[in-house]
């Protein structure tokens, strides 16, 4: 669900606060990674939450307008036919999101003034008007403006968005990709198919790779930093970025520790974090050494990747 690149993310941050103090116990730190991933989840189910009940307020406002003792012809009007769309109902219905909303009490996370005030402006859009006219909707019909609402309502309102920042404080680094993924999952929906949360079972093979990453980093933390040393080019260790020297012992740590992952896919995930979250240098700096490590790691037969061109 998170993706690689995000767990990456995760990982940085809880080995940059070994470096910081490096008196903390390899529990804590695998329970701050493993709270941050969980926070993650939490946010994922919510925003799906937020997408159900804006759909089924249809129901609501249809039912307010009834009750008008005169009623406008935009009251006689009102649709409800959102509230039936396939993946509303699979979402309102589906035992296994059902479930995991009360184990993680995502309820409480929902504010029904943002849900009305987000309704309201889906139905002021056109390309809700013209879906709500539709006397029958197919599957495609229903995909189109559930990713619309992913796409446009979601992620443009500002209360909703200072709503989930007090909420979750891994919102800015989780929310973008997790309105993304959910796209994803909506084009590959399937109403004859009920996987649509198996993918939530898969999560734990990334929770995984992301303990184990961190894991072996802090363990092998000695031999990996003898791979940066030769490689710093006039830089003492003591004067490189503590962000920028995580950043390379994660991503040696995949080259020589995770066979399955191509070489060019673990430093180009490093190159693009170091982008995001350190200094405007550090790409070069980050790229460079990781450049002179790796073919250096190459010549001794260091590098080993199973499968067809992971060593590219």
């Amino acid at each position: 669900m998170l993706g690689r690149r995000n767990l990456r993310i995760k990982v940085m941050q809880a080995l940059y606060a070994w470096e910081i103090d490096r008196d903390t116990p390899l529990e804590k730190l695998e329970s701050l990674l493993k709270n941050q991933i969980q926070r993650s989840v939490s946010l994922y189910l919510t925003d799906l939450l937020y997408l159900r009940e804006i759909c089924k307020y249809s129901l609501v406002d249809k039912a307010k307008r009834m009750a008008k003792y005169v009623k406008t012809e935009e009251d006689e009007k009102a649709s409800t036919t959102i509230a039936a769309n396939r993946i509303v109902q699979y979402l309102d219905t589906d035992g296994q999101f059902n479930s995991y909303l009360k184990k993680e009490n995502i309820s409480h996370h929902i504010d029904d003034s943002i849900v009305k005030a987000l309704f309201n402006e889906l139905s002021s859009k056109d390309r809700y008007k013209a879906y709500a006219a539709l006397p029958s909707p197919d599957l495609e019909q229903d995909k189109d403006i559930i990713n619309f609402i992913l796409k446009k309502i979601l992620p443009d309102d500002e209360n909703l968005e200072h709503h989930l920042e007090e909420n979750f404080i891994n919102y800015d680094d989780d929310n973008y990709l997790i309105l993304h993924i959910l796209t994803k999952y909506i084009d590959t929906f399937d109403e004859n198919k009920s996987n649509f949360f198996q993918s939530l079972n898969l999560w734990e093979e990334e929770k995984r790779f992301a303990h184990e990453l961190l894991q072996k980093a802090r363990e092998r933390d000695a031999e990996l930093t003898d791979y940066i040393k030769p490689n710093l080019k006039n830089w003492e260790m003591d004067r490189v970025a503590l962000l920028d020297l995580v950043l390379l012992k994660l991503a040696l740590c995949e080259l020589k520790f995770f066979p399955t992952i191509p070489v060019k896919v673990s430093i180009n995930e490093y190159i693009d974090i170091s982008k995001m979250y350190s200094t405007p240098k550090s790409k070069d700096f980050v790229n460079g050494v990781l450049d002179k490590a790796k073919n250096q790691m190459l010549e001794r037969g260091e590098i080993k990747k199973f499968g067809r061109g992971l060593m590219e």
